[in-house]
């Protein structure tokens, strides 16, 4: 803990009398009670005093306890209680008034430091500097300022909290002692006198000796956060802490054995609870029992406001009263508590009279202990945050940020019973740093740090300190180092030297804690962006959004072979004895395959006193296990083990992995034992830590499939074709190899145009474009050439005469560019530059027919008199692949710009030039470096590819074609990877969409742009040689900002809503979607996220399907398409297999050889996307159009409402009207006319004839 040049520790030296002359009592006193005294108290001494000791008050060696024990007394009389609690007295008004309130004729926000003896005063002066020292930035420490504004209590509006306090002082002080009872007539009489059932652990108390009584209680504290004024606003509100303190009287010698202590522990809290619910009291709150910690061994009273209007009705303030008995710190011996010693006989053993001499062969319970220990030291940890708040000014705000940022990550104990780390904990935790932790000894915090360096330096050691190999001190301890380092996960021993106040806390739970904080300190240290959105104001603990893979256990185990006899001694409840240990075999079996595996489950909530304690195992609790992916480990094939000559290891390895488990030589020479996992596609092979956990939970806890709900490859089957459309269709196979097939036919045609010589100029480049080629497609590339062996008549279906052949695979046309060195000889005219290209085009396309055989080379043309490039290219066909290339002459684009800054051109003419280039802009510039940039992103994250193909499925899905570029949607998953705060970058494709759709849901879009740095130069070093594009990318950002608000600022803009732009200066979104869809949009993924909240909650894993079917209620017209004419129905998601089947059957007979090959391939032959947008180009003003062009048989229409408005008729009108009838000042109007709906309708059913089979007119 400390290094050997520099060793500090706490002894008792400082007497009462002397530190009382240091820190004056105030005026209004209370009295210290005997058997609450602190027995030691404490000053830190140092073998060499630092000369620079500015950071700490020049009473900072005096002892911790003993000066605090001058500090705050314990108080007998609640009304004294309530004053301080409530600052209403001078007291409390000297106590706590220092830490927020500003020094009577101060400037309000004049800054009061200790420094060295002297005062700063003139904020004038120092303000700049306090911000550079103190806060990370000064719009940082503004957002703390009005953080901690939002989320504390106005302690001015607490009087009626005041008043039921000085109820229960009356009440308790009324009480009157109970004769002593055995249990039977005391659980009797409890039960039918006040109808409770006293809250006894398991296992209960059956046949035991002693009786229970009941004394009032000898003193009443209010103790945690609200006394400190350290409590914070919440939306299940804040809790009021009172201690009440037991007599030792009801106790005997050797009650710490065998639940004896919290038998009459519970005993003593109903007797408290009958006199809080006896009419008789006058005071009015719904009583009930919680557990304190989620320990069953330590039940509470919580009194929540019955809303009544009364003088002691809280209700306003959202806070519970919890009542917490305990015991005084002397009660029971330290060294019969200490971790390594049993004090649970079993149940045979309990009566025996050696029971102290069996305590050594016996495993040690340093769980039970330490819950009895936790009673013992409320006010002791009362009086030490008590004295620190004095010391330390900015320590209560620093409290205040770290429970904001624990709740913000599920570290909730109001909630979440699987955590154990709190803000008391981090307290502490900060109490040590301002005495220790820091380089060579000495200490990590100062008491004159700001709140923000308080967190700061607390939330990296928490990050970075190895508590496993360096447990944590706070004092010398009366126990052993090592019976703390062997009987607890984590180790931090406050400052009696007897309780670790992290044994509620397992190794995993340390392990998320450690991650988060880690996180946190990769945001505190970003230069760039502040990220205090993403530390304090991100909810983080959505486990469908925070986690890789998530597993619900719905079914948990009855019994399983670690859970022995000897284990029950210390763990009771068969569930949480699971819950801390399944992590630790998980972890074991998946190895460096994940960063992190995390546990999740509520915590037991309150019951009534009249009804028994639920367990977890009666209880409907929902279990959940988080894993984050180590995505270079994650897909490994083969788990290695020891060889089998190391027997033990090969045991451990054997009886870990079970008939799995294998022998086997590689290819090294080694021997070894293995594990190895097979997998079925790319996709699937993203789902063997699936494998691996589902067999290990069914292998030792006997969990099978149907008790466990995995979330991990759902999704996956939407991205693929239905199993049930016939092999000729689609061949399954390629999906298997995923995208490797097109990419090596991809290098192999690059090799080929590149070694062409016979051509004018040499070919220098080939760039891609198509998202086939950047691992975006929505399917895996489908290779277009069919079979030509004709197929066997039994056992394969027969292509029909009767429909064209083609129809029955889509062929995706694959877009590159060909770039020629440069050469001044090309032509200045642009019309000529196209012939021009043409020519190449026709010499390519001979070069390769004659000199490489199997490469089929068409040069298609539209045009040739034009000025637009893409209406000619050459379709090269290899390997099955067709690839359309097109050529990029660079000057192109500056010969379009110097005719459109042309003033002599004609308006017209440029209106024409503008459109040519703003499609060559993005044909030749932006999609080239797209697709490199989301190409050299998916190789780098794996799973970016799976997220942006299930991202673009579920767009199209809700027949959003045509009204989001598929550019638009990479950029925007490209985001969530690049951009993942407040989580981890994703590792699967599962979580990558759903934070997708949360994105979309979530973000700002009228007031944020989305900027996304696809080339990853913005948080590059500025020192490194690419600060060059560090700057570049950094300008871009103030120019797209300038930019949208700009647009923003515009009210009568008609730009999209959805704005995303990138560093490279690229903007997607700024002309569609409209603002209409693009509310639709936002609102569709609102609700898949809602959809997903249901399932992973349900019992069923069937519903996924779902969130990729389009509700069709909203639009006015339905156009049902013939699935038969439709190329690209089977990707339909909801595929029908008797429409495949009129395409594929056997009653049909196989078309001749020689007709197939002398049919050319029509790549990206669709007559549905001709048929929408021949609709498009005559009715975009009047209507909307939506299509799934994956393999949608519907086209759904919504009327623009403006044209339903009456208008005075005209000629041009621009659409059909009808005469309509319409209300004026003076009388009916019947020369009005309004969009004739059916009309055009029909008229568009025409044109779709023999495509259309029927439609629905709703409007």
């Amino acid at each position: 803990m400390t290094s050997k040049g520099h060793k500090r520790k706490l002894s008792p030296v400082l007497s009462t009398e002397e530190s009382s002359t240091e820190n004056p009592r105030p005026k209004k006193r209370v009295t210290f009670s005997t058997a609450l005294n602190t027995t030691e108290t404490y000053q830190i001494e140092t073998e060499e005093e630092s000369d620079d000791d500015d950071l700490m008050s020049d009473d900072s060696h005096t002892s911790w306890a003993d000066r605090i024990k001058n500090d705050l007394d314990p108080i007998h009389d609640i009304q004294t209680l309530t004053n301080t609690a409530l600052n209403s007295g001078v007291y409390m008004e000297e106590m706590l008034g220092g830490l927020i309130e500003t020094k009577k004729g101060e400037k309000k926000n004049e800054i009061v430091e200790e420094s060295n003896g002297e005062t700063i005063e003139d904020e004038g002066t120092n303000g700049l500097k306090e911000t550079t020292d103190l806060f990370k930035s000064n719009i940082f420490k503004l957002q703390i300022d009005e953080l901690l504004k939002e989320i504390s209590i106005d302690f001015t509006a607490t009087s009626r909290l005041e008043n039921a306090l000085n109820k229960l002082k009356q009440i308790f002080e009324n009480m009157n002692d109970k004769l002593d009872l055995p249990i039977k007539l005391a659980k009797s009489i409890f039960d039918k006198k006040y109808n409770i059932t006293i809250p006894f652990p398991d296992p209960g108390p059956t046949c035991v000796q002693y009786k229970f009584g009941f004394e009032k209680p000898t003193a009443f504290y209010l103790v945690g956060s609200y006394p400190l004024k350290g409590v914070i606003r919440r939306r299940q509100g804040f809790n009021v802490d009172v201690a009440v303190i037991m007599p030792k009287s009801i106790f005997q010698e050797k009650d710490y054995m065998n639940y004896r202590y919290f038998y009459k522990r519970a005993y003593y809290l109903a007797v408290l609870a009958a006199a809080l619910q006896d009419e008789t009291s006058g005071f009015s709150a719904k009583v009930k029992f919680d557990t304190l910690d989620g320990d069953r061994r330590r039940p509470i009273i919580l009194l929540e406001s019955s809303d009544d209007d009364s003088d002691t009705d809280y209700s306003a303030l959202n806070c519970t009263i919890r009542i917490i008995p305990c015991i005084p710190m002397d009660l029971f011996p330290q060294q019969r508590l200490s971790p390594s010693r049993n004090n649970v006989r079993p149940l045979r053993d309990q009566n025996t009279e050696d029971q102290q001499d069996q305590s050594h062969s016996l495993p040690p319970t340093p769980q039970y202990n330490s819950a009895i220990l936790k009673d013992a030291y409320f006010v002791s940890h009362l009086n030490l945050l008590y004295k620190h708040t004095k010391d330390c000014p900015a320590f209560i705000d620093a409290c205040k940020l770290a429970k904001v940022w624990l709740h913000q990550r599920g570290f909730d104990l109001e909630k979440n019973g699987s955590n154990g780390f709190n803000g008391f904990l981090w307290s502490m935790l900060m109490i040590y740093l301002l005495h220790d932790g820091g380089p060579n000894g000495d200490k990590k915090l100062a008491n004159a740090y700001s709140s923000y360096q308080l967190i700061k330096g607390t939330m990296d050691f928490l990050a970075n300190h190895n508590f496993l190999e360096s447990p944590v001190f706070m004092n010398n301890s009366e126990f052993t180092r090592k019976s703390f380092i062997e009987n607890f996960d984590a180790v931090f021993v406050d400052d009696s030297g007897t309780l670790n106040l992290f044994s509620g806390i397992s190794r995993t739970e340390l392990e998320h804690l450690q991650f988060e904080a880690k996180l946190a300190m990769k945001y505190f240290n970003e230069s760039v962006e502040d990220r205090f959105d993403a530390i304090f104001l991100r909810k983080v603990d959505d486990m469908k959004l925070k986690y890789d893979n998530v597993a619900r256990i719905v079914q948990l185990p009855v019994k399983y072979e670690e859970y022995t006899d000897s284990v029950k001694l210390d763990y009771p409840d068969q569930f949480i004895y699971f819950a801390r240990t399944i992590p630790s075999l998980l972890k074991r079996g998946l190895t460096n395959r994940i960063k992190l595996i995390t546990i999740h489950y509520d915590k037991l909530p309150p019951w009534s006193i009249s009804e028994r304690p639920k367990a977890y195992n009666s209880a409907k609790i929902n279990f959940y296990l988080g894993f984050l992916l180590n995505p270079e480990e994650s897909n490994r094939l083969v788990d290695y083990g020891p060889t089998p000559e190391d027997e033990n290891a090969a045991k451990e390895f054997q009886k870990l992995w079970g008939k799995k488990a294998e022998v086997r030589r590689f290819k090294d020479g080694k021997i070894l034992e293995c594990v190895v996992w097979d997998y079925n596609g790319i996709e699937s092979r993203g789902l063997i830590i699936n494998k691996i956990v589902l067999y290990l939970l069914s292998l030792h806890y006997g969990i099978k499939d149907e008790g466990i709900r995995y979330f991990a490859g759902q999704f996956n089957k939407f991205v693929k074709p239905s199993p049930a459309v016939p092999m000729q269709i689609f061949d399954q196979d390629t999906i298997d190899k995923g995208f490797q097939p097109v990419m090596t036919a991809y290098d192999e045609l690059s090799k080929v145009l590149l070694s062409i010589e016979d051509l004018p100029l040499k070919i220098s480049n080939i760039r891609a474009t198509s998202s086939a080629l950047r691992y975006a497609s929505v399917f895996v590339p489908q290779p277009c050439q069919q079979s030509q062996k004709k197929p066997k008549k039994l056992g394969m279906y027969l292509i029909s005469r009767k429909y064209d052949p083609d129809t029955l695979h889509y062929c995706e046309p694959i877009d590159i560019l060909i770039q020629f060195e440069v050469s001044t000889k090309w032509p200045n005219d642009l019309v000529a530059v196209q012939k021009m290209k043409l020519a190449f085009y026709i010499k390519i396309s001979e070069q390769l027919k004659s000199n490489i055989h199997g490469i089929k080379a068409t040069v298609v043309t539209k045009n040739s008199d034009t000025i637009i490039s893409p209406t000619s290219y050459l379709e090269i066909f290899i390997s099955g692949y067709a690839f359309r290339c097109r050529i990029y002459y660079e000057r192109e684009i500056s010969m379009l710009e110097r005719v459109i800054g042309d003033k002599t051109s004609l308006s017209r003419k440029k209106e024409v030039y503008k459109n040519a280039l703003e499609v060559d802009k993005r044909l030749f510039i932006d999609l080239p470096l797209h697709s490199s940039q989301i190409q050299t992103l998916c190789n780098k994250y794996p799973s970016l590819s799976l997220t942006i193909r299930l991202a673009k499925r579920w767009f199209m899905a809700h027949l959003l074609e045509g009204h989001v570029d598929e550019e638009f949607i990479e950029v925007l998953s490209a985001f969530v990877y690049l951009e993942p705060q407040p989580w981890s970058r994703p590792a699967s494709g599962f979580v990558g969409f759903l934070r997708v759709l949360k994105v979309i849901s979530a973000w700002d879009w009228k007031n944020e742009p989305m900027i996304v740095d696809l080339g990853e130069n913005l948080y590059s070093d500025t020192s490194s040689p690419i600060s060059s594009d560090h700057d570049k990318a950094s300008s871009v950002v103030e120019e797209v900002k300038k930019k949208f608000r700009d647009i923003r600022g515009n009210a009568d803009n008609e730009h999209g809503t959805l704005f995303i732009a990138t560093t490279s200066g690229q903007i997607w979104g700024m002309d569609k979607p409209c603002k209409v869809v693009a509310r639709r949009i936002q609102d569709l993924a609102h609700a898949a996220i809602t959809c997903i909240d249901d399932i992973m909650n349900k019992e069923t894993t069937t519903r996924f399907k779902s969130l990729f079917v389009a509700p069709l209620k909203d639009y006015d017209v339905l156009i049902f398409l013939d699935p038969i004419q439709c190329p690209r129905y089977y990707q339909n998601i909801s595929v029908e297999k008797k429409h495949l089947l009129q395409l594929v059957s056997k009653k049909f007979i196989w078309s001749t050889i020689e007709y197939y090959r002398e049919k050319s391939k029509w790549t990206g032959f669709d007559p549905v996307e001709w048929y929408l947008n021949e609709l498009r180009g005559l009715y975009s003003d009047i209507a909307l159009f939506f299509h799934n062009k994956y393999g949608g048989d519907i086209i759904g229409v919504v009327w623009k409402p403006i044209y339903f408005m009456p208008r005075p008729w005209k000629v041009n009108l621009g659409y059909s009207s009808m005469l309509t009838e319409s209300e004026t000042p003076h009388g009916k109007d019947l020369n009005l006319v309004t969009l004739n709906s059916k009309a055009i309708a029909l008229e568009m059913i025409r044109l779709g004839q023999r495509l259309v089979t029927r439609y629905e007119f709703r409007k």
